[in-house]
C-alpha cells in the first residue's frame, strides 16, 4: 500500500492528460456495474474528484471485486492510465483500494473556507462572552464550549451546492451574517442587539445535523426529512431547558428567529418574520446567501471570453462581468 506521503502527494484530476499513468488518490462517487453489450460479464464505472475537477473512471476486469471494495464517497487509491473515450479524458483502472481516514486530508477533496474558522470560532465566543444578557451569553456559550457542537460548526457546509457549499462554509456565512446585523441596530436603536446577534450566530445551527461532508457534500435522512431551520429550534429550545429561570418571552423571540429567518414560506419558513429581530435576521442571511451566490458565479467565470456568464437556471439570469 502507498505510504501516506505519497498519497496525499498524488496527481489533481486538473493535470490529468490523456496517455498519462495515474498513481494517485481521488474521492470516488456513482459508481455501477454495466454489462457488456457484445459478451458476458459486465464492467465498472465511477467517478473520481478532488478540489479540482472530476473524471470517469472504469474497470474492464475484477469489476464485482472493485465494486466490492469501495463505497461512494470513499478516498481510494488508482492505478491505471488515462484514456479518452469520444474525446472526453476517462481513467482506464488497473488497480482500486480504500484508503484508511487517517491517510488522507479531507481538504485535498472537498472545497475549502479561505476564512480561518477557528479564529471565527473564537471571535464568536468573545461576543457572546461580552453580552450583558446572562441568559444568551449562557445559552449560545452552551454551544459553542461544546467540543464536538464546536467541531461540527466550523467544518459543516452552509449548503449542498448553492452558496458557501464549502468545508466550513456554514461557519463564514454564519460570521457574514453576525457582521451584517451588528450594523442594523445603529440604524434601527428599536432592535434588541444582543437578542439579534445571538440569533445570527444561532440560526444556521441546523446544518450541523442536516449535512453529511465527510464525502461528496448531501443531506442526512434527518435533514431530508425534517431540515435545518426546525432542527435547529429544536437544538435551542433544548438547551434554554438547561438554562434556570430562562425567561420565557426571550425563548419565544429567539425560537421565532430560527423558523422565520427564511422569510418565507415557500422558501422552507414554518412561519414569516413577525419580530424587528427576526425580519433583521432573514434579510441579512438573504443579503448574504444571495451575495455571495453572485460572486460564486463571478469566480467561476473567470475563462469565459466576454462580458457574461453563462445562464443561470437557479437565478433565472446572466451575471455581467
Amino acid at each position: 500500500m502507498p505510504s501516506k506521503d505519497t498519497e496525499c502527494k498524488g496527481q489533481r484530476v486538473a493535470d490529468l492528460e490523456t496517455g498519462q499513468a495515474v498513481r494517485s488518490v481521488f474521492m470516488a462517487k456513482s459508481k455501477q456495474l454495466a454489462d457488456f453489450a457484445s459478451k458476458p460479464g459486465r464492467y465498472l464505472t465511477f467517478m473520481l474528484f478532488d478540489r479540482t475537477g472530476e473524471i470517469k473512471a472504469i474497470v474492464w476486469d475484477g469489476s464485482e471485486s472493485a465494486y466490492n471494495s469501495f463505497e461512494d464517497g470513499d478516498v481510494v487509491y488508482v492505478e491505471g492510465h488515462v484514456t479518452e473515450y469520444r474525446g472526453i479524458p476517462q481513467i482506464t483502472v488497473e488497480t482500486v483500494h480504500k484508503c484508511r481516514r487517517a491517510d488522507y486530508d479531507l481538504s485535498l477533496f472537498l472545497p475549502h473556507t479561505r476564512q480561518d474558522v477557528d479564529r471565527l470560532l473564537r471571535l464568536f465566543t468573545e461576543k457572546a462572552n461580552a453580552f450583558t444578557n446572562a441568559y444568551l451569553k449562557n445559552l449560545v456559550l452552551t454551544f459553542l464550549e461544546d467540543s464536538k457542537f464546536a467541531a461540527a460548526y466550523i467544518q459543516a457546509p452552509a449548503a449542498k451546492s448553492i452558496h458557501h457549499a464549502v468545508i466550513g462554509g456554514l461557519i463564514e456565512h454564519t460570521a457574514n451574517v453576525v457582521t451584517l446585523c451588528e450594523v442594523v441596530p445603529r440604524l434601527y436603536p428599536l432592535i434588541d442587539t444582543e437578542l439579534l446577534i445571538a440569533g445570527a450566530m444561532l440560526h444556521d445551527i441546523g446544518k450541523v445535523v442536516e449535512y453529511t461532508y465527510e464525502g461528496p457534500f448531501d443531506l442526512s435522512d434527518e435533514g431530508k426529512l425534517i431540515g435545518h431551520v426546525v432542527i435547529g429550534e429544536r437544538m435551542v429550545s433544548q438547551a434554554i431547558e438547561g438554562i434556570p429561570n430562562f425567561p420565557q418571552s426571550l425563548a419565544l423571540k429567539l425560537r421565532h428567529m430560527i423558523l422565520s429567518h427564511h422569510g418565507k414560506l415557500e422558501w422552507g419558513s414554518p412561519k414569516r418574520p413577525k419580530t424587528l429581530e427576526a425580519i433583521a435576521l432573514h434579510l441579512a442571511d438573504y443579503l448574504d446567501a444571495s451575495i455571495a451566490q453572485f460572486a460564486e458565479i463571478v469566480e467561476g467565470s473567470s475563462d469565459v471570453e466576454g462580458n457574461w456568464s453563462s445562464y443561470n437556471k437557479r437565478l433565472e439570469r446572466q451575471i455581467y462581468l
